[in-house]
């Protein structure tokens, strides 16, 4: 009986998740040369073609595709057996990489991570800026943190949300002046908007419940609250924020609330995993001292904090 060499099985497992040679060697971690002897290797000890191959792009078969389905559950449960026997003594240590919004990250992950610097001396950490919900796998990030006001985009990642945001609206008291207090929601038809990438409603709720909302055309799209405020505090328009984000410049006098009675449609936070179980001891810690700030969750998961929106 020959022997059965399983790398090739990886790679080929590989090649059809990246559906091409290069990316799939790549996730391999070899050349392509050898992604690409490993498949022929495959190939003449099965007898059958696992790939369908043009000078432009590469499809697996039929057959190939039955083949993965059956043999890639194995593969992934074997990594997590051997991750599993590594974290029963693995040291908090290596660089655990984040992906956040620039929000989040200011006033909720920067305290975490000096607690969890603190607790951890060997360990590093990576955090990138970012409004987008990433591949963690392809882009190799440990936890990535994302805004949405409805769900996650189709993910097969582990997720727990971890945080609502409280929004509501703010103007600078000189386009107050110059327009006058709205006292209802439709009182804003006509004032300059300042929103975020995606703003193309704003909804008024009152004790939880949506009341209205209008269509919104911003004069200043950005996905950056920061700039949203200073936008707001000089005079440009009515800023959709986190009240909390926006305390010290009411507190200063530079804004006021518009609407008081109403709110927005919360944004939610969700914190993303490649996996629930036999996760790194880094991402462990991590999650540890995150529970331990953000305090008690709610039935659904969520922390009612006001960050920034």
């Amino acid at each position: 009986m020959k022997t059965i060499e399983w790398k090739d099985w990886e790679i080929f497992c590989r090649v059809v998740e990246g559906a091409s040679f290069t990316k799939g060697a790549d996730l391999a971690d070899v050349p392509k040369s050898s992604a690409s002897a490993a498949v022929s290797r495959l190939e003449v000890q099965l007898g059958v073609r696992l790939f369908e191959r043009t000078t432009r792009r590469v499809r697996v078969t039929e057959r190939g595709q039955q083949l993965y389905d059956r043999v890639a559950p194995l593969f992934n449960e074997l990594r997590e057996i051997s991750a599993e026997a590594v974290s029963v003594s693995e040291q908090v240590s290596g660089t655990l990489r984040i992906s956040t919004p620039y929000e989040v990250g200011s006033l909720h992950i920067s305290p975490i991570l000096t607690q969890l610097l603190r607790l951890h001396p060997e360990l590093r950490v990576q955090v990138d800026v970012s409004w987008e919900q990433p591949d963690l796998v392809e882009q190799g990030y440990d936890l990535a943190f994302v805004m949405t006001t409805t769900g996650l985009h189709d993910s097969s990642f582990a997720s727990k949300r971890v945080v609502r945001i409280e929004r509501g609206f703010f103007a600078a008291p000189s386009l107050i002046r110059a327009r006058g207090l709205p006292r209802t929601p439709q009182e804003l038809a006509g004032w300059p908007l300042l929103g975020d990438a995606e703003d193309r409603r704003w909804e008024f709720l009152r004790d939880g419940v949506e009341v209205a909302n209008m269509a919104v055309e911003p004069r200043m799209r950005t996905q950056s609250a920061e700039i949203r405020l200073k936008a707001a505090t000089d005079g440009l328009g009515v800023a959709r924020l986190s009240p909390r984000y926006a305390q010290d410049e009411l507190d200063q006098g530079r804004l006021v609330r518009v609407l008081p009675a109403y709110s927005s449609s919360p944004l939610k936070v969700f914190v993303l995993m490649p996996a629930r179980k036999l996760m790194p001891a880094s991402v462990r810690a991590f999650l540890d001292v995150l529970e331990r700030t953000l305090g008690t969750t709610d039935r659904q998961g969520a922390v009612d904090v006001g960050i920034t929106g």
